[in-house]
């Protein structure tokens, strides 16, 4: 008679569930699909490199380790789980931006990760994930007046900032449980895509005055080095036990190549006729540099039935340079709360367990424009609904957010994060017993 298993997670919910994923990772064919303006600064948006698990802990990974939950920034927190665990997750973002006197709403919806973890024996794991690094997809546009002198009277001047594409990471990570107090890793990342920024100054009422068009190209592919540690000290046995994690991203110089082009041009039936190149750098091989970030974590748990901690992110900003030019970057911190419980409905002993989350961030901010800094805050919450017969997870995250601020005539960004990913886990690549 065959012993009794599990049945695989792949019954019509999970079809459902992967059919919602991938219609919303289709709709941004759709929607306004733009970031932020603050993107055409430095890379652009830094996106949060975590899935919806860590996300409703307000972003902090360095120290926490479950699982059922992959840990994409900390390797070290592989060394620890039994199942094979796969994650696709995807994101959507609803802002509000406001100037001291304009006001615009916006969305976007991307792909947010997509992992896979696999124990390799009992104190080795392994993880590939994908996710996107930063996004230059913005759309920003004044308009103005020019005084020409000699009596003439000022015409109109109307300025466009626009950029498109971003850079994805793609991570190999290896973790290693070295014995009950401490665990190790490494990840290898591959760095890697294009974005283009194009500014035009447009003179829609003179005849006399050409326009302009400075387009800049970056391209790059690089690989780039962590390194995680974990600390349990303690008993195994504790209640409630407590875990100190350090995460080292190593300072990179990424081979890049940009593309600088200027023309000036006329615009003829509304279609764009080059008159003349003011300026050509054709693919040009440079660096482009990214310092050291470190993040320091305390996270105390219990049984895997409740946790909380907090997380330091430290990143010397002002170092970031492409080209060897700086761009508006500050030194940066980051400080992040998280906690989760699970709890069972209706308070009983019967059922499977739910998972609630909540978070918090602050940080003074990575920009600094007409001498502010550009801060950052956001709320975070998230549930794991498990899913029947099976120990995967079907995770929500909420995020309630504010990036900038309106002094000195600067913009100022609300914003509500939803996060949507399904996590898949089970037992592979073990024997099958029989009586």
């Amino acid at each position: 008679m065959q012993n009794h298993q599990p049945k695989r997670p792949w019954g019509p919910l999970y079809l459902v569930t992967l059919l919602v994923l991938w219609g919303c990772l289709g709709v941004h064919a759709q929607i306004a699909n733009y970031g932020s303006p603050y993107a055409r600064f430095g890379m652009g948006e830094f996106q949060p490199l975590v899935g919806s698990a860590f996300g409703g802990l307000g972003g902090m990974q360095a120290a926490v380790t479950h699982p059922l939950w992959i840990n994409t920034e900390n390797p070290a927190s592989l060394g620890q789980g039994a199942l094979t665990r796969m994650e696709i997750g995807t994101q959507a973002r609803f802002s509000f931006l406001r100037t001291n006197d304009q006001a615009l709403t916006k969305s976007n919806i991307n792909l947010s990760h997509l992992a896979l973890a696999v124990p390799v024996g009992k104190s080795f794991g392994t993880s590939l994930s994908f996710t996107p690094f930063a996004l230059t997809n913005y759309d920003v546009s004044g308009r103005g007046l020019v005084d020409p002198g000699g009596g003439q009277a000022p015409y109109q001047v109307d300025e466009y900032y626009t950029g498109r594409g971003g850079f994805n990471r793609l991570a190999w990570a290896w973790g290693w449980q070295i014995n009950s107090h401490w665990r190790v890793g490494y990840t290898a990342n591959a760095l890697f895509g294009k974005s283009i920024r194009e500014f035009r100054r447009v003179f829609p009422d003179s005849i006399q005055a050409f326009n302009v068009r400075v387009q800049d190209q970056w391209s790059v592919l690089d690989l780039y080095h962590q390194m995680g540690f974990q600390f349990q000290p303690g008993k195994p046995t504790a209640a409630w036990r407590g875990t100190w994690g350090l995460v080292l991203r190593l300072p990179l110089d990424a081979a890049m190549r940009q593309t600088l082009l200027a023309e000036r041009y006329t615009l003829i039936a509304g279609n764009p006729r080059v008159r003349d190149t003011v300026y050509s750098l054709p693919d040009t091989k440079g660096d482009l540099s990214m310092p050291l970030k470190v993040s320091l974590g305390y996270w105390l748990e219990k049984e895997g039935n409740a946790g909380t901690g907090l997380e330091l992110n430290y990143e010397p900003l002002s170092q970031w340079r492409v080209m060897g030019r700086s761009d508006s970057m500050q030194n940066q911190w980051t400080l992040r709360w998280g906690g989760y419980r699970l709890v069972k409905p209706g308070g009983g002993s019967s059922g499977r367990s739910v998972i609630y989350r909540a978070g918090l961030r602050y940080s003074p901010g990575g920009l600094r424009l007409r001498n502010q800094s550009i801060p950052e805050a956001g709320i975070h919450l998230g549930l794991g609904i498990p899913l029947r017969r099976s120990v995967s997870v079907l995770n929500f995250g909420l995020e309630a957010g504010r990036w900038g601020t309106l002094r000195q005539g600067l913009l100022r960004e609300d914003f509500v994060r939803f996060n949507l990913s399904l996590n898949l886990n089970d037992r592979w690549f073990i024997r099958r017993v029989y009586d």
